[in-house]
């Protein structure tokens, strides 16, 4: 038989402890298992959070940064033809421009022409032909940049323009000439390219 444990009348219990120690105690306990279970979740808590934020999250693109679009620029020719700067025959010859530029500078190979055996450079592999349309722009290119000193026109800033894409103003600026300078070199340059019409003989 399972001797229980008794109070006397003098408040202490059957094995000696007083009945108020033993209440102090058995809440005591109460209080460091409490304290345990606390504890236990906080870790659970934070191992959970740090499986979390390891897993790699899918990453939302948000667009360019300020600095990013600070460093783009539009296309002059978008520029140009929204200020009415540049008429419709003056963009075409843009294009032409700058197309036969990226033609000529585009390759690094060497190769010979199918009509005249004389080396140029391309942007072609070997065993591939240069197309007439190429040759059409690159001699309509060279009659217009031979004339461009007799009419009195500089070539560097208009291609600063055309390929290095300066705005009008920093061409003035880099030019030290007056506001509007470089537009109306421009124009006129475009105009002339498109009024020479003169193909350049090769075998000469």
């Amino acid at each position: 038989m399972f001797e229980l444990e008794s109070e006397n009348s003098d408040g202490h219990m059957g094995n000696g402890m007083v009945a108020g120690q033993a209440r102090s105690f058995k809440k005591t306990r109460l209080a460091r298992r409490k304290g345990r279970r606390e504890l236990r979740r906080r870790k659970l808590d934070i191992i959970k959070g740090v499986r979390q934020n390891s897993i790699p999250m899918e990453r939302v693109y948000e667009g360019p940064t300020a600095e990013t679009l600070a460093k783009l620029t539009a296309d002059p020719l978008i520029r140009f033809k929204k200020q009415n700067i540049l008429n419709d025959q003056q963009i075409w010859a843009f294009r032409r421009i700058r197309r036969t530029v990226q033609i000529i500078t585009d390759g690094t190979q060497m190769r010979l022409s199918r009509y005249t055996d004389v080396v140029v450079q391309t942007s072609r592999s070997e065993g591939e032909m240069e197309s007439d349309y190429e040759i059409r722009l690159k001699d309509h290119y060279c009659a217009w940049a031979e004339q461009m000193m007799p009419a009195g026109l500089p070539l560097g800033p208009v291609l600063d323009v055309i390929i290095d894409e300066l705005s009008l103003s920093a061409v003035d600026r880099k030019r030290g000439k007056r506001k509007g300078w470089a537009k109306v070199t421009l124009q006129a340059a475009l105009d002339l390219y498109s009024n020479v019409s003169r193909p350049i003989n090769r075998d000469k």
